[in-house]
């Protein structure tokens, strides 16, 4: 039932000034609304939401990669470390190791966001089998990750400030809540970037993305990632499957946990370059 206030007793209330009606009907559609449900949602609040939900200052992932394409698998084992510097900054590291298979076996990846729009992002690759280390530059972070349907930029951290958020609407993905928000890079870093923008269904409980639609330059709808089977390690919701299709139906990429150990206190010396050929 919505009560209504009429207009003489409203006329009394605030002794005819239109001013003090017009605030008086919009304090009334704010109560409506609240018992509705219908506030709108900020994109970048939520945004902030799913960058915030990760409380630790470090991980560890050890990880299964299944790479298909048609019949043919390839199989890569690795550990994923990361590292979080919030008092200088907000900096993220990330340094990835390939363990397995033999023939990619110590290559390593290391990534340092800078959490500010004023410094690009560093990338390095270190090849074993020349004994050399590699930068990469920003155009080549939009290529395939070892052959897989991730890119380097799907696994490197990318701050809130990087794009501009916009909530589009609340839907469910696998009966759960989620927030659906669409973000697009900002112009200093579009060129960074192989999307024009992702759309993000994010799981109101767990603060993370569950689904996550990627648009190339041209406006296409190019893969999706799905993530499942989270696990609340150390009080922080882990998603341990990631799933990337590709739409072309040419590809799918299985990105397993099998590990995950929060805040071990990893030293700052691995996410040296100079540390990259040990």
């Amino acid at each position: 039932m919505v009560c209504t206030v009429a207009e003489p007793v409203r006329d009394v209330i605030y002794g005819g000034n239109p001013y003090m009606n017009i605030l008086f009907k919009s304090l009334m559609a704010a109560t409506f609304c609240w018992s509705a449900g219908c506030f709108a949602y900020d994109g970048r609040e939520i945004a902030v939401m799913v960058d915030t939900a990760d409380t630790s200052s470090d991980a560890v992932r050890d990880a299964v990669m299944v790479i298909q394409r048609g019949d043919q698998k390839l199989i890569r084992k690795m550990t994923m470390q990361m590292q979080k510097k919030e008092e200088d900054g907000g900096k993220r590291h990330s340094l990835i190791t390939f363990t397995e298979p033999k023939d990619i076996q110590d290559t390593r990846f290391l990534s340092k966001s800078y959490g500010d729009l004023e410094h690009e992002n560093d990338l390095w690759v270190f090849l074993p089998a020349e004994s050399l280390v590699r930068r990469i530059s920003g155009g080549g972070r939009k290529n395939a990750f070892m052959r897989s349907d991730f890119s380097l930029e799907d696994l490197e951290y990318r701050s809130v400030d990087e794009d501009s958020h916009r909530f589009i609407a609340e839907d469910r993905v696998n009966d759960r809540p989620v927030w659906i928000i669409e973000s697009v890079p900002v112009e200093s870093r579009s060129g960074e970037t192989g999307y024009a923008k992702r759309v993000l269904y994010v799981d109101q409980e767990y603060k993370s993305p569950v689904k996550v639609d990627y648009y190339n330059k041209q406006g296409r709808h190019i893969k999706t990632l799905m993530a499942g089977t989270f696990k609340n390690i150390q009080g922080i919701w882990t998603p341990t499957k990631l799933i990337m299709t590709a739409e072309s139906g040419r590809g799918r990429t299985l990105l397993q946990y099998t590990g995950v150990t929060y805040n071990s206190g990893l030293p700052d010396e691995i996410f040296e370059q100079t540390s990259l050929k040990r």
